[in-house]
């Protein structure tokens, strides 16, 4: 899992209703975190990394269905390169990832097919989209689409209303609906870096975007792809379940598939899935 999400009109943030549910955090993304010396507190909302010359590892911290919600951020983020600081998330059918990109020393647009752009929260953001061909994903190596936003003026703190995102991507083929985990994350996957950040729900809703007349333009090389992870966790007891937040599948894992009782097995990438 690799590169890819933000969004209020020029006029300004949208507030939310003060009858909208905000939905608490029930997600961790784990995805090589030891890489990143991960970090986290999910009750607070809060997560940090700090890495030196990484293999591919995304973490962070989110809900278990993603939505057209409006995700507050705050923290530092500090990188020397190949790196974002994203709202990041997946689509169960199609297949697809994508990312609202607040900050980043790697553009994962330089690699990717530019189809426009959008304007949200306060800055203008580069559309582009490509396609993973034979490549790790939520359901093991799978061809699936990547969809981009890349902000111009980079930001550490903000609102990102998504639902403007998902609304610009429709031109390019984009279809929101059937929504596996979102969340807050930072991804690596190489260079130096630090990040302290603290996520949460800021209610749902749209701010009437503005958008660019599309663009066409040749894809260059494709975007990075991440190294199967190795783990060092030890399976349970033949014939428990694994414990909530323990590990409960993946490829080459063989403990047990089983969550104990309270918790859902849930797929966070190909090799390793959690008791939530």
């Amino acid at each position: 899992m690799k590169y890819t999400a933000a969004i209020a009109a020029v006029a300004g943030l949208a507030a939310a209703s003060p009858i909208e549910k905000r939905q608490a955090l029930n997600y961790v993304q784990n995805y090589n975190g030891n890489l990143a010396n991960f970090a986290y507190n999910e009750a607070a909302g809060t997560y940090t990394a700090s890495w030196n010359n990484p293999g591919d590892f995304v973490v962070g911290l989110g809900w278990t269905t993603g939505a057209p919600r409006n995700i507050v951020f705050s923290g530092t983020y500090t990188t020397s390169a190949s790196s974002y600081y994203a709202v990041y998330g997946w689509l169960n059918n199609p297949l697809t990832e994508y990312y609202i990109v607040e900050d980043y020393s790697y553009n994962p647009c330089n690699g990717a097919t530019q189809v426009g752009t959008v304007t949200s929260d306060g800055s203008s953001y580069n559309i582009c989209k490509h396609t993973q061909v034979n490549q790790p994903s939520i359901v093991g190596t799978s061809t699936f689409g990547q969809y981009f936003s890349v902000r111009a003026n980079k930001r550490t703190s903000g609102t990102v209303t998504v639902a403007n995102h998902f609304n610009a991507w429709k031109a390019s083929g984009f279809q929101p609906g059937d929504y596996n985990y979102q969340v807050f994350a930072v991804e690596a996957f190489g260079g130096t870096g630090s990040a302290s950040v603290s996520v949460s729900d800021g209610g749902s809703g749209s701010t009437s975007p503005t958008s660019a007349a599309p663009t066409t333009a040749k894809p260059t090389s494709a975007a990075p792809t991440s190294a199967a992870p190795t783990s060092s966790a030890s399976p349970p007891p033949s014939g428990a379940c694994s414990a909530l937040y323990g590990q409960c599948g993946g490829q080459g894992w063989n403990g047990p598939t089983c969550c104990a009782a309270g918790s859902t097995c849930k797929v966070g990438n190909p090799y390793y899935s959690q008791c939530l």
